[in-house]
Parts: C-alpha cells; sequence; structure tokens
C-alpha cells in the first residue's frame, strides 16, 4: 500500500493515509496550522518501516532507530510513544507483501554473511596446524558479492514496483479491461 511517498526532500502523504485511523490520530493530535510536527512523525514512520527507505540497510532495528533520530533532526530524548508503535504497526502491515518478506529475509541473511565474512581469521588454523580458511575459498567467496549485490538491487526494485503497483490497484479500484495487456477476450 502506498500510503507515503517521499520525494523531493518532502514526505507526501496520500489522502487514503489520512483515512486510517493510526494516522489520522498523529496528524490530529498536531494543533498547528504547519502540521510540522505530524509530518515529522509520519516521516519517522515511513524512514523506519517502509521497505522502499533509506534507512532499510541497517537490519538491527536499534540501530536505524538511532540514526533516523539523529539524521532528521529529532529531539534528543524523542521516542516513539504508544500512538506512534500503533501507526508503526499499522503501516508494517499494510506495506507487507510476500515479497517484501523475502527481501527482509533476504537482507538479514546477507547481512550475517557480510558479519561473518568481517569476522574471518586469515591465521586461524585447524587441530592438525592447516588454515581453517584458504585464499582458494575466501576469493571464490569475495567474487560472489557482486552477484549478490545486484540481486538485491533488482529485489528491491521489484518491491518498489510492487508497491507502486498494488497502490495503482488501490487507487483506482478494480482492473480495467485488457489492463493485463491480454489482446483478446477469451470466447
Amino acid at each position: 500500500m502506498k500510503l507515503f511517498k517521499f520525494e523531493g526532500f518532502k514526505l507526501n502523504i496520500s489522502e487514503e493515509a489520512l483515512a486510517i485511523k493510526a494516522f489520522r490520530d498523529i496528524w490530529n493530535r498536531d494543533k498547528s496550522d504547519t502540521k510540522e510536527k505530524a509530518i515529522q512523525e509520519l516521516g519517522f514512520i515511513y524512514f523506519f518501516c517502509d521497505p522502499r527507505s533509506d534507512y532499510m540497510f541497517l537490519i538491527d532495528e536499534e540501530t536505524r532507530m538511532e540514526k533516523i533520530l539523529e539524521q532528521e533532526g529529532f529531539p534528543k530524548k524523542w521516542k516513539p510513544d504508544k500512538t506512534i508503535e500503533k501507526a508503526m504497526e499499522v503501516y508494517k502491515y499494510l506495506t507487507t507483501s510476500p515479497s517484501s518478506l523475502l527481501l527482509q529475509d533476504t537482507r538479514e541473511l546477507i547481512n550475517k554473511l557480510r558479519v561473518q565474512l568481517k569476522e574471518i581469521d586469515l591465521k586461524a588454523v585447524d587441530d592438525k596446524g592447516k588454515p581453517i580458511y584458504t585464499l582458494n575459498t575466501i576469493t571464490a567467496t569475495i567474487k560472489q558479492i557482486p552477484g549478490l549485490i545486484e540481486d538485491l538491487n533488482k529485489a528491491e526494485k521489484a518491491i518498489v514496483s510492487d508497491i507502486e503497483e498494488n497502490a495503482k490497484m488501490r487507487g483506482n479500484g478494480v482492473k480495467k479491461l485488457l489492463e493485463d495487456g491480454l489482446d483478446q477476450l477469451a470466447v
């Protein structure tokens, strides 16, 4: 579901998002004319929860939260309250699809691989004094990394496409005749 979109350093909130109680509660509790606080809090939800967020590479949620709060100018002691937490749950639920779950799992696995590669001790030997990690094994692993990166980038683009398509469908209601690219009607 396309609830928020971040473009041109501005958070765009869909009308559909404000029709959802959890987001409307955040919007309505900000009594200012500019709704600056509401926009900042909704932006936090986008950055923390949306699969398209630039912060999603941070697998650890605590680290992701710290970086978002630091980079996006939140007050030092700001933490999500119950209203924000509820909206985060709703946002995660509404933006979840089988493909986004697979992407999340893939990111977690690649992060585990990254940590494991980082911890390789080139001096480590087995009980017979032979190296545990041979240069051939390490270089073969390194050669696979560009392919993993390329595949992850393709998966991320597919998720964005998936979100855009789902938003288009929800916004338009139903598909039009021949929208799937079918040239002929089945008789």
